[in-house]
């Protein structure tokens, strides 16, 4: 089968487009709220102790808009804020932990329905293919929280994202 490399890339960016969709419908059904609330909670239960400004480096989103997010997401009991410091680190609380999880939960159930409609051999290909994209994207740790915000490490033992940034940091 021959494949103009235009006809992949479209098909890549139609897959890219339903995939985010989907996940971010899944994501703001299980937080009861859109925008990046679901994005902030799964980033902060996957790197507890961050910042602000690293959430709004990670979620591309303004100073401004991160303060808003913070004073939302800190008034709804779902993270607190450690105040001893200049830094003023990030952390769930346990009703924001419960939340991040049902988000994580929401997303791996849209991610499997998609995912069931491939074989066996398709799914080993997706995961070379996901590789073969991920992997060289991941230069620092900024781009490696970016790439996996809204991921659930612990389903990706072998994550080529993770395994890109090794590379670029030993290199």
């Amino acid at each position: 089968m021959n494949v103009s490399s235009q006809e992949a890339a479209n098909l890549l960016g139609a897959v890219g487009l339903l995939v985010a969709g989907a996940v971010r419908g899944a994501v703001t059904g299980a937080v009861g709220a859109g925008g990046a609330l679901g994005e902030a909670l799964i980033a902060i239960k996957d790197q507890p102790g961050r910042t602000a400004d690293w959430l709004a480096e990670v979620l591309h989103i303004s100073q401004p808009g991160t303060a808003h997010l913070v004073r939302r997401i800190t008034e709804q009991g779902l993270v607190v804020r450690d105040t001893s410091g200049r830094a003023r680190p990030l952390r769930l609380t346990e009703e924001g932990e419960r939340v991040a999880a049902e988000a994580l939960a929401a997303r791996q159930a849209v991610l499997d329905r998609l995912v069931e409609r491939l074989s066996d051999r398709q799914r080993a290909q997706l995961v070379a293919i996901a590789g073969a994209l991920l992997g060289p994207e991941a230069r620092s740790e900024h781009l490696l929280a970016e790439l996996c915000r809204l991921c659930d490490r612990s389903t990706c033992p072998r994550c080529p994202v993770h395994r890109g940034w090794q590379r670029a940091c030993s290199g």
